[in-house]
């Protein structure tokens, strides 16, 4: 399963940005979900992200859990977007709360994404870090460049396992689920496309064969909005709530 993440997780940084804020204190927002279809991106610390993965004729979305979301054209879209409070639905909040069995597989599914959001974030940043290295290889000839990407995710496993220990290679299977949903949540393209771009056609097809015998689907996308992303996502907030507190 640890070896099995890494094949689909890499994002790509953008020049045209916008930055998204708060529309009554005009504070830069973090992690709002910027997404059109099955493409997806996060803003930043400072409330920004790129554009550059969307098309002219895409309508892009912006979510945030506590904002009203809103959909523009992209060409409608200005170098700032302001979002608006809203009431977080007490539905959302006691909806695992109705029966013990709903309960129960709430306080999992938190359990589970508090122990792998920071390998996410760690993953997340640094492929961010080495993904100028991984442009650089394309000059290199077939056998030498998947030489030196496998390479480099040696590297990224020993700087994981240095700073988290060998813990990190013994995810559950539903733990290692919900960190390939919240790579995909940093990144920008579906684990499908990311395998394919990152290796080839043949590595995406056999890893999604993988993936369906785990259960798992590396077309689909993020969706902060719908089943469980939606919850994921809500206690993501939280997460981050508790850390603005302490």
């Amino acid at each position: 399963m640890f070896g099995f993440i890494f094949f689909i997780t890499f994002s790509l940084i953008g020049a045209q940005t916008i930055t998204i804020v708060d529309a009554q204190t005009n504070t830069p927002i973090q992690n709002v979900n910027v997404y059109a279809d099955s493409v997806g991106i996060i803003s930043d610390h400072y409330g920004s992200c790129s554009l550059d993965t969307f098309k002219q004729n895409d309508q892009i979305t912006f979510s945030m859990i506590g904002y009203k979301t809103i959909t523009l054209p992209y060409k409608r879209i200005s170098k700032m977007i302001y979002l608006e409070k809203e009431s977080i639905p007490m539905e959302l909040v006691t909806i695992f709360g109705k029966n013990k069995k709903s309960k129960k597989r709430y306080t999992r599914l938190e359990k589970n994404v508090r122990k792998v959001y920071p390998y996410a974030l760690k993953i997340s940043d640094m492929l961010i870090d080495y993904s100028t290295i991984i442009d650089s290889l394309e000059q290199y000839p077939v056998l030498i460049k998947y030489k030196k990407k496998r390479d480099i995710f040696s590297k990224i496993e020993d700087e994981l396992i240095s700073e988290y220990g060998y813990s990190i290679k013994k995810l559950r299977k539903s733990q290692g689920r919900i960190l390939i949903r919240l790579v995909d949540r940093q990144t920008s393209k579906t684990s499908f496309e990311v395998i394919k771009d990152f290796r080839n056609i043949f590595s995406a097809g056999f890893w999604q064969l993988t993936a369906k015998i785990f259960g798992h689907n590396l077309r689909s996308a993020y969706n902060p909005n719908k089943g469980e992303d939606r919850m994921i996502e809500y206690i993501i907030n939280r997460i981050e709530n508790e850390k603005r507190k302490s």
